[in-house]
Protein backbone atom coordinates (compact mmCIF):
# COMPACT_ATOMS: atom_id res chain seq x y z
CA UNK A 1 0.00 0.00 0.00
CA UNK A 2 1.64 3.10 -0.93
CA UNK A 3 -0.95 5.88 -0.43
CA UNK A 4 -3.48 6.09 2.92
CA UNK A 5 -6.80 8.01 2.49
CA UNK A 6 -7.32 11.49 4.46
CA UNK A 7 -9.92 9.27 6.56
CA UNK A 8 -7.23 6.91 7.26
CA UNK A 9 -4.75 9.60 8.23
CA UNK A 10 -6.93 11.26 10.62
CA UNK A 11 -7.55 7.85 11.97
CA UNK A 12 -3.83 7.23 12.91
CA UNK A 13 -3.41 10.94 13.47
CA UNK A 14 -3.64 10.84 17.04
CA UNK A 15 -0.68 7.48 17.37
CA UNK A 16 2.24 8.35 19.42
CA UNK A 17 4.57 7.09 17.00
CA UNK A 18 2.52 8.74 13.97
CA UNK A 19 3.10 11.75 15.74
CA UNK A 20 6.56 11.38 15.86
CA UNK A 21 7.14 10.44 12.47
CA UNK A 22 5.82 13.44 11.33
CA UNK A 23 7.45 15.50 13.64
CA UNK A 24 10.19 13.54 12.04
CA UNK A 25 9.37 14.27 8.63
CA UNK A 26 8.61 18.17 9.31
CA UNK A 27 12.35 18.85 10.90
CA UNK A 28 13.60 17.25 7.57
CA UNK A 29 11.85 19.82 5.95
CA UNK A 30 12.59 22.71 7.65
CA UNK A 31 12.02 22.03 11.10
CA UNK A 32 14.68 23.80 13.42
CA UNK A 33 17.92 22.01 15.22
CA UNK A 34 16.11 22.66 18.55
CA UNK A 35 13.20 20.47 16.55
CA UNK A 36 15.59 17.71 16.09
CA UNK A 37 17.23 17.74 19.38
CA UNK A 38 13.72 17.61 21.14
CA UNK A 39 12.95 14.69 18.82
CA UNK A 40 16.33 12.81 18.98
CA UNK A 41 16.24 12.46 22.52
CA UNK A 42 12.63 11.70 23.08
CA UNK A 43 13.78 9.11 20.78
CA UNK A 44 16.71 8.21 22.28
CA UNK A 45 15.13 7.80 25.85
CA UNK A 46 12.57 5.20 24.50
CA UNK A 47 15.07 3.37 23.08
CA UNK A 48 17.31 3.44 26.55
CA UNK A 49 14.03 2.58 28.39
CA UNK A 50 13.69 -0.63 26.12
CA UNK A 51 17.26 -1.54 27.10
CA UNK A 52 16.41 -1.42 30.68
CA UNK A 53 13.23 -3.31 29.82
CA UNK A 54 15.04 -6.55 29.38
CA UNK A 55 18.26 -6.17 31.70
CA UNK A 56 18.01 -9.80 31.94
CA UNK A 57 19.37 -10.15 27.92
CA UNK A 58 22.62 -7.72 28.15
CA UNK A 59 24.79 -9.12 30.77
CA UNK A 60 27.40 -10.19 28.28
CA UNK A 61 26.96 -7.44 25.63
CA UNK A 62 29.88 -4.81 25.38
CA UNK A 63 30.03 -1.37 24.79
CA UNK A 64 30.01 -2.02 21.04
CA UNK A 65 26.72 -4.28 21.32
CA UNK A 66 24.98 -2.36 23.20
CA UNK A 67 25.68 1.26 21.23
CA UNK A 68 25.04 -0.75 17.50
CA UNK A 69 21.43 -1.77 18.81
CA UNK A 70 20.88 1.66 19.93
CA UNK A 71 21.96 3.04 16.51
CA UNK A 72 19.92 0.07 14.73
CA UNK A 73 16.71 1.40 16.32
CA UNK A 74 16.80 4.88 15.17
CA UNK A 75 17.47 3.81 12.05
CA UNK A 76 13.93 2.51 12.15
CA UNK A 77 13.17 5.87 13.16
CA UNK A 78 14.36 7.23 10.00
CA UNK A 79 17.44 8.66 11.32
CA UNK A 80 20.87 8.40 9.56
CA UNK A 81 22.67 7.11 12.36
CA UNK A 82 26.35 5.38 12.06
CA UNK A 83 28.71 3.87 14.64
CA UNK A 84 32.70 4.55 14.54
CA UNK A 85 32.38 7.44 12.36
CA UNK A 86 35.37 9.98 11.35
CA UNK A 87 34.22 13.10 12.35
CA UNK A 88 37.75 14.53 14.27
CA UNK A 89 38.30 10.73 15.46
CA UNK A 90 36.67 7.65 15.41
CA UNK A 91 32.91 8.84 17.51
CA UNK A 92 30.55 5.90 18.98
CA UNK A 93 27.26 7.42 17.96
CA UNK A 94 26.74 10.29 14.82
CA UNK A 95 23.34 10.73 14.02
CA UNK A 96 21.70 13.15 11.74
CA UNK A 97 18.33 13.86 9.79
CA UNK A 98 17.57 15.23 7.17
CA UNK A 99 20.71 17.24 5.03
CA UNK A 100 21.59 19.57 7.87
CA UNK A 101 21.23 18.21 11.43
CA UNK A 102 23.30 16.40 13.82
CA UNK A 103 24.56 15.20 16.73
CA UNK A 104 27.25 13.08 18.20
CA UNK A 105 28.23 11.28 21.31
CA UNK A 106 30.25 9.08 23.18
CA UNK A 107 30.07 5.59 25.24
CA UNK A 108 31.58 4.16 28.14
CA UNK A 109 30.76 1.05 29.85
CA UNK A 110 31.19 0.64 33.42
CA UNK A 111 33.58 3.74 33.66
CA UNK A 112 36.41 5.76 32.26
CA UNK A 113 34.00 8.63 31.86
CA UNK A 114 36.66 11.19 31.98
CA UNK A 115 38.02 9.59 28.77
CA UNK A 116 34.75 9.66 27.00
CA UNK A 117 34.32 13.59 27.95
CA UNK A 118 37.36 14.64 27.03
CA UNK A 119 37.15 13.03 23.73
CA UNK A 120 33.56 14.27 23.30
CA UNK A 121 34.87 18.11 24.37
CA UNK A 122 38.36 18.36 23.04
CA UNK A 123 38.83 16.20 19.42
CA UNK A 124 35.36 15.26 17.98
CA UNK A 125 33.27 17.51 15.77
CA UNK A 126 29.66 17.36 14.29
CA UNK A 127 29.13 15.77 11.31
CA UNK A 128 28.19 18.87 9.89
CA UNK A 129 30.99 20.65 10.71
CA UNK A 130 28.53 23.63 12.24
CA UNK A 131 28.97 24.69 15.51
CA UNK A 132 25.96 25.82 15.71
CA UNK A 133 24.89 22.45 16.24
CA UNK A 134 25.93 22.58 19.61
CA UNK A 135 24.54 19.33 20.97
CA UNK A 136 26.06 16.05 22.24
CA UNK A 137 25.59 13.57 24.66
CA UNK A 138 27.75 10.99 26.94
CA UNK A 139 25.93 7.38 27.16
CA UNK A 140 26.96 5.43 30.40
CA UNK A 141 26.38 2.05 30.34
CA UNK A 142 26.25 0.24 33.48
CA UNK A 143 26.16 -2.99 33.44
CA UNK A 144 28.38 -4.58 35.81
CA UNK A 145 27.68 -1.39 37.67
CA UNK A 146 25.11 -1.06 40.87
CA UNK A 147 22.86 2.14 41.90
CA UNK A 148 23.09 3.99 38.35
CA UNK A 149 21.61 6.87 40.02
CA UNK A 150 24.34 7.28 42.78
CA UNK A 151 26.91 6.82 40.10
CA UNK A 152 25.84 9.32 37.49
CA UNK A 153 25.30 12.29 40.93
CA UNK A 154 29.32 11.19 41.48
CA UNK A 155 29.76 11.76 37.42
CA UNK A 156 27.83 15.12 38.35
CA UNK A 157 29.43 16.33 41.07
CA UNK A 158 32.98 15.95 38.85
CA UNK A 159 31.60 18.10 36.08
CA UNK A 160 30.39 20.73 38.59
CA UNK A 161 34.00 20.72 40.76
CA UNK A 162 35.54 21.47 37.03
CA UNK A 163 33.29 24.24 36.73
CA UNK A 164 30.46 23.46 34.26
CA UNK A 165 27.04 24.55 34.75
CA UNK A 166 25.13 21.49 35.05
CA UNK A 167 20.51 21.41 35.17
CA UNK A 168 18.46 18.56 35.57
CA UNK A 169 16.72 16.64 32.75
CA UNK A 170 12.19 17.02 32.91
CA UNK A 171 12.47 13.55 30.42
CA UNK A 172 14.77 11.35 32.22
CA UNK A 173 15.43 11.04 36.18
CA UNK A 174 19.16 8.90 34.81
CA UNK A 175 20.12 12.02 32.86
CA UNK A 176 21.27 15.83 33.11
CA UNK A 177 22.42 18.41 31.18
CA UNK A 178 26.07 20.37 31.29
CA UNK A 179 27.61 22.99 29.44
CA UNK A 180 30.83 23.23 28.26
CA UNK A 181 33.38 25.64 26.54
CA UNK A 182 35.35 24.06 23.52
CA UNK A 183 39.02 25.14 22.80
CA UNK A 184 38.91 25.76 19.42
CA UNK A 185 35.91 26.97 18.39
CA UNK A 186 35.11 29.24 21.58
CA UNK A 187 31.65 28.04 21.34
CA UNK A 188 29.41 26.26 23.74
CA UNK A 189 28.53 22.48 23.88
CA UNK A 190 25.30 21.13 25.50
CA UNK A 191 26.36 17.52 26.79
CA UNK A 192 23.26 15.16 27.62
CA UNK A 193 24.90 12.85 30.14
CA UNK A 194 22.66 9.83 30.12
CA UNK A 195 23.12 6.92 32.66
CA UNK A 196 21.77 3.01 30.99
CA UNK A 197 21.33 1.45 33.99
CA UNK A 198 21.62 -2.81 32.84
CA UNK A 199 22.74 -4.07 36.46
CA UNK A 200 20.91 -7.07 37.02
CA UNK A 201 21.80 -9.22 40.34
CA UNK A 202 18.28 -10.99 41.33
CA UNK A 203 18.60 -12.22 44.77
CA UNK A 204 15.13 -13.99 45.40
CA UNK A 205 14.83 -18.07 45.14
CA UNK A 206 14.74 -18.62 41.73
CA UNK A 207 18.03 -16.84 41.00
CA UNK A 208 19.84 -18.43 43.98
CA UNK A 209 18.40 -21.93 42.94
CA UNK A 210 20.21 -21.17 39.12
CA UNK A 211 23.79 -19.98 40.76
CA UNK A 212 23.88 -23.16 42.82
CA UNK A 213 23.29 -25.13 39.60
CA UNK A 214 26.07 -23.35 37.97
CA UNK A 215 28.65 -23.66 40.80
CA UNK A 216 27.95 -27.61 40.95
CA UNK A 217 27.84 -27.75 37.30
CA UNK A 218 31.53 -25.93 37.55
CA UNK A 219 32.68 -28.07 39.95
CA UNK A 220 31.82 -31.52 38.71
CA UNK A 221 33.12 -30.44 35.14
CA UNK A 222 36.96 -29.19 36.72
CA UNK A 223 38.66 -31.53 38.27
CA UNK A 224 40.96 -30.33 41.55
CA UNK A 225 44.56 -30.00 41.35
CA UNK A 226 45.10 -33.19 43.34
CA UNK A 227 43.70 -35.26 40.65
CA UNK A 228 44.90 -33.76 37.86
CA UNK A 229 48.71 -34.15 39.05
CA UNK A 230 47.99 -37.58 39.91
CA UNK A 231 46.31 -37.78 36.75
CA UNK A 232 49.75 -36.34 35.44
CA UNK A 233 51.80 -38.77 37.03
CA UNK A 234 50.50 -41.89 36.22
CA UNK A 235 50.42 -40.99 32.03
CA UNK A 236 53.98 -40.15 32.90
CA UNK A 237 54.33 -43.58 34.38
CA UNK A 238 52.60 -45.50 31.60
CA UNK A 239 54.63 -43.57 29.41
CA UNK A 240 58.07 -44.74 31.03
CA UNK A 241 56.73 -48.34 30.74
CA UNK A 242 55.96 -48.54 27.56
CA UNK A 243 59.24 -47.15 25.98
CA UNK A 244 60.70 -49.76 28.58
CA UNK A 245 58.52 -52.57 26.98
CA UNK A 246 59.71 -51.32 23.30
CA UNK A 247 63.11 -51.14 23.81
CA UNK A 248 63.30 -54.93 25.47
CA UNK A 249 61.00 -56.04 22.60
CA UNK A 250 63.71 -54.35 20.32
CA UNK A 251 66.63 -55.30 21.59
CA UNK A 252 68.83 -59.25 20.75
CA UNK A 253 67.74 -61.99 22.71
Amino acid sequence: MNHITLEEFHRLAGKKKVQAAVRRALICDGGSYDDFIEQLYQDLDEVIFDLQSTVEMRQKDGEDRITTDILSKLKVDGYQATHDSKTGGHVDLSIRLGDEHSWIGEAKKDGNFKEGFLQLTSRYVQASGNFAHNHGGILLYLVKTPDAKSRLTGWRQTVESEGATCEDCAKNVLAFYSTHKLAGSGTDLKIRTMAVALYHKPLDKSARTVQAKKAAKKGSSSPSKKTASTAKKTAARVAKQTSLNASTAASPT
